[in-house]
């Protein structure tokens, strides 16, 4: 027998046996098909607890009722339309029912896909079903992300319950463990929250879903999370290919808001390559590294009456007309525009007056306003992370 005969033999062989283990996993899902379609979906709700969650945190069925118990509140932070709020809650109340299915507990990964399937069965609305199968998105990378409102909401509150109560368990990921994958869902909930472009209160939603958390979880866990969550928004940007000092810079002050934050990146990403962009790094450098170190008064106000040069006035009256531009919420195209009229009035400020003044009255007054000058970045951009700040 030649070697080539061999290898035919065994290749049918092969054939044959993948061949028979797929249709002995055919008809092991078409019987445990039948039995699950002995009954309705949510009769199926009730088992879930039978599957632990975790010790602390109880089981999947007592994880589902904290989440229809915060998707009303969440539907709100996310600025979904109220009127949704009693289609969500009927899909919370049937949420990961199908863990308790016998094809899903034998196939794991139709885990929603089953969901959405008995739904339609029983004749649910479609934005039901839906939702039931959103929920488990994204299951992995490149995996599609939840669209509908309910999906979204049932996504979101899914993947807080879960990074709120296992790290007030005490279960947060080492730089080699991370056996509940909470890297992969915190990864997923801001994948959902910048795809959906949701301009969404990060500290709002964990404070709101810790309150519903059978164990106690202090500020301290929560504020752990949140910068956990930060740091897979900080990954996710990176891995777009904005600049990793930009991302930093942007989320030290609009990490709360994970799509505004990634919408900031990448306007600024852009921003950095103009002409314009070294010129506002300076504007506002140089007031920083002045007030840097500095004992300055909270209750300092700016007095116009004490200035004694007209290029403080003039300085003063830039501030007033950028300080009326931009807010915490603004794009970056408005935030440089506003911030160029800085520019010139503070080159001569810098060359004809001299801050550190003798009367003490003067000197606090230039540097109450050179304070404020440097704030204008505030809840915007921290460019003092950038090179050359």
């Amino acid at each position: 027998m030649t070697l080539i005969y061999w290898l035919k033999e065994l290749m049918g062989v092969s054939l044959h046996l993948i061949a028979c283990c797929r249709r002995a996993r055919y008809e092991d899902a078409k019987f445990f098909y039948k039995m699950d379609t002995q009954k309705h979906l949510s009769e199926f709700r009730g088992q879930l607890r039978s599957i632990l969650f975790h010790e602390k945190l109880g089981t999947m069925l007592d994880k589902m009722v904290r989440v229809e118990n915060v998707v009303a509140e969440l539907t709100l932070v996310l600025g979904i339309n109220e009127k949704m709020i009693p289609v969500i809650k009927d899909a919370a109340a049937l949420a990961m029912s199908d863990l308790a299915t016998s094809v899903v507990t034998e196939f794991t990964s139709l885990a929603g896909i089953m969901a959405r399937h008995y739904a339609l069965r029983d004749g649910l609305p479609g934005q039901i079903a839906e939702a039931l199968f959103e929920i488990t998105l994204p299951r992995f990378s490149g995996d599609v992300f939840p669209k509908t409102d309910a999906g979204i909401v049932l996504a979101v509150a899914d993947r807080l319950d879960s990074l709120v109560g296992l790290f007030g368990a005490g279960c947060q990921p080492s730089s080699s463990n991370d056996p509940f994958g909470l890297r992969r869902i915190s990864y997923g909930l801001v994948q959902i929250l910048v795809e959906n472009k949701k301009n969404f209160d990060l500290m709002k939603a964990l404070t709101l879903v810790a309150k519903v958390q059978p164990i106690t979880i202090d500020s301290d866990v929560i504020n752990e999370a949140a910068q956990f969550v930060t740091r897979r928004l900080e990954q996710l940007l990176v891995d777009e290919g904005i600049n990793c000092e930009i991302v930093r810079s942007v989320l030290m002050e609009r990490a709360n808001c994970p799509y505004l934050a990634s919408q900031t990146a990448a306007e600024m990403e852009v921003f950095s390559r103009t002409e314009d962009f070294p010129k506002i790094v300076e504007a506002y450098s140089r007031p920083t590294r002045i007030i840097r170190g500095k004992q300055i008064d909270s209750a300092w106000e700016v007095d116009a009456s004490v200035f004694e040069k007209d290029e403080e006035r003039a300085l003063w009256s830039a501030y007033l007309e950028v300080a009326d531009k931009i807010h915490p919420g603004v794009d970056v195209k408005t935030f440089a525009e506003a911030s160029l009229l800085l520019i010139q009035p503070l080159e001569d400020f810098f060359n004809n007056v001299f801050v550190m003044a003798e009367d003490e009255k003067i000197r606090n007054n230039r540097l109450a306003l050179l304070r404020k000058i440097a704030g204008l970045t505030k809840g915007i951009v921290d460019l003092s992370v950038l090179p050359g700040f």
